[in-house]
C-alpha cells in the first residue's frame, strides 16, 4: 500500500470548518432545531479525539508513522535567524510537527513564529501556500510533516 502525503490540504481545512456547521444546518432544518447546537458541539468534540489519536492510527488510515526520528549527527551552525511554521488548527499534523521546531529552537537559537493561515487568503497566496504544516526559512518552505532529523537537514542546508 502507498503511503499517502503526511500534510492538510487547505481545501480540506475549510471543508471542515464549513461542513460542520453545513450539516448542523441541515439537520436543523430537516430534524430539529436543537440538532444544530448539538451537531456543532458534537463536531468539534469529534475533531479534537481525532487530533488526539491520530498519531496512533496515522497508519491505518494510509499516512504510514509520525513518529519522530532523531538526529545523531554534529550539529552544524545556521546561517539563518528566524523560521516560521505556518499551520491550521485542524490539521492532525501541525500539533505533531509544533514540538519539534521548538526543540531545535534551543539548539540552534533562531527566532520561532507560528500563524495559524486557516483564513488568511493574502498570506496563502502570497506564500503560494496550498498545504500545512509548513516550515519556512528564508524563503524556503519544508512542506508537511517532517522528523526532527528532516528538519535539522532542512536547517543546516539553508543557505
Amino acid at each position: 500500500m502507498k503511503t499517502m502525503k503526511q500534510h492538510c490540504l487547505l481545501i480540506n481545512v475549510w471543508f471542515t470548518w464549513l461542513g460542520i456547521p453545513a450539516i448542523a444546518v441541515l439537520m436543523g432544518f430537516f430534524f430539529d432545531w436543537w440538532a444544530v447546537p448539538f451537531i456543532i458541539v458534537v463536531g468539534i468534540f469529534a475533531q479534537v479525539i481525532y487530533i488526539k489519536i491520530f498519531p496512533k492510527i496515522s497508519r491505518y488510515l494510509g499516512y504510514g508513522s509520525v513518529e519522530d526520528i532523531s538526529d545523531e549527527h554534529p550539529h552544524q551552525p545556521v546561517a539563518f535567524s528566524k523560521v516560521t511554521l505556518y499551520t491550521a488548527n485542524v490539521c492532525p499534523f501541525c500539533p505533531i510537527i509544533r514540538q519539534r521546531p521548538k526543540e531545535l529552537q534551543r539548539i540552534y537559537s533562531f527566532e520561532l513564529s507560528e500563524i495559524d493561515i486557516s483564513f488568511q487568503p493574502a498570506l496563502i497566496q502570497q506564500k503560494g501556500i496550498k498545504s500545512v504544516p509548513v516550515v519556512e526559512i528564508d524563503g524556503r518552505l519544508w512542506i508537511g510533516n517532517a522528523t526532527t532529523a528532516q528538519l535539522i537537514s532542512f536547517l543546516t542546508n539553508a543557505r
